[in-house]
């Protein structure tokens, strides 16, 4: 009988910590970690990286490559590099209390300082490198600060969110760019047959196009960051109408939710962008023919691929890629403005983004829910407090 009692207790804590264990994985896959509680940077962003960290920090070892010394003595470098940091790493672990090999699953100061400084030490052995070994810590803080930022307010799984949904969203953001962008794809086309453009971009050093690239996805970020908070505040409460309220949104889950927001938003232009690109890369592959590259004065760039189709030489060159890829930016440039000055855009995304709101907040609710019922049978323990 008291084997029963006990038995019938434990089943209401399991439910509440599978409730529990759902909901957080329904947070995570719509990219709003921070609505899991007591989220910590130590468990939540690192721990759950620990993987990611580790295997970068063994391609870091290329670090004790020496390209003045001999294939056998780099080798060496490598193995002993290898070495000193698994014995490093076991002994970060013993420290902390872990068993040796164990891979951390609360990633702290120590963990983090020895992924910075772990790179530093194979271009020190391997000849005293300076310039590599600081390089390498440099390279590990940028690393960390990517993996914080994109793992803590779930930038990953909203973009694998958003990908998984991308024929839906191709479809959609198809028909936005036929209602949008009709004369700039006019104006594109023309544009892409121009002497000039290819000319231009011909001659491109290929410093400019990293420059140019990264200046125009900024641009497109900061466009989409205007209304952000706005279309958040209209989200939220089309959200919230005639459903069960959720608990309030702490200021770092509200940012949480803007960033999901903004990013389901980037997937779109992305979606647009390759469309365009592939198009326009197709396109000049059937078209652009050497004779017309000639005739142009084009030489391809630094490399080109001649393809051979029904007995006609076609031509696959960085010179096109190039055009392709500039022409896909200033249509995804574009689409950014329009979509944040169409009001029928607007209402469509608010609908859209409001019903997976109002998912969250169901979660919500069965969430904090879930959480009470299962901190107060666990202080209901015998031996509890």
């Amino acid at each position: 009988m008291t084997g029963v009692m006990e038995q019938s207790s434990t089943i209401p804590q399991d439910a509440a910590e599978q409730e529990v264990t759902a909901c957080e994985r329904t947070f995570r896959r719509y990219g709003l970690p921070l609505l899991i509680e007591d989220h910590s940077a130590r468990r939540d962003v690192f721990g759950r990286a620990a993987p990611l960290l580790l295997v970068l920090l063994l391609l870091g070892l290329v670090g004790a490559v020496n390209l003045d010394w001999e294939p056998w003595q780099n080798v060496l470098a490598v193995v002993g590099g290898a070495l000193v940091i698994a014995a490093a790493y076991a002994l970060t672990n013993v420290m902390r209390g872990r068993r040796w090999s164990t891979l951390p699953q609360d990633v702290g100061w120590p963990e983090l300082a020895f992924f910075v400084l772990a790179p530093a030490v194979p271009p020190l052995l391997a000849g005293w490198q300076w310039g590599t070994a600081i390089s390498a810590v440099l390279g590990s803080l940028l690393v960390l600060g990517v993996v914080w930022l994109v793992v803590r307010y779930g930038v990953h799984a909203t973009l694998w969110w958003g990908m998984r949904g991308a024929f839906g969203e191709f479809g959609s953001s198809l028909l936005r760019l036929i209602r949008f962008l009709p004369l700039l794809l006019i104006f594109s086309i023309a544009l892409f047959y121009t002497t000039e453009v290819w000319q231009v971009f011909d001659h491109t050093p290929g410093m400019s196009d990293l420059v140019l690239g990264g200046f125009f996805g900024l641009l497109i970020l900061a466009i989409l960051r205007i209304r952000l908070s706005t279309e958040t505040r209209l989200i939220l409460a089309a959200a919230d109408d005639g459903a069960e309220p959720a608990p309030p949104l702490t200021s770092s889950q509200l940012a949480n939710v803007k960033t999901m927001i903004s990013m389901s938003q980037l997937t779109q232009v992305l979606t647009v962008s390759l469309a365009v690109g592939l198009f326009f890369f197709a396109l000049g592959t059937l078209t652009i023919t050497p004779a017309v590259m000639d005739a142009w004065g084009v030489s391809g760039g630094s490399w080109s691929e001649t393809l051979i189709l029904g007995g006609e030489h076609l031509v696959v060159s960085q010179t096109l890629l190039r055009v392709s890829v500039a022409l896909a930016t200033f249509t995804g440039l574009y689409y950014a403005i329009s979509v944040l000055t169409d009001a029928l855009y607007r209402d469509d995304f608010i609908d859209d983004m409001s019903g997976k709101i109002r998912d969250v907040n169901t979660h919500r609710v069965r969430y904090a829910a879930a959480l009470e019922r299962l901190h107060a049978e666990r202080e209901a323990m015998p031996g509890a407090g």
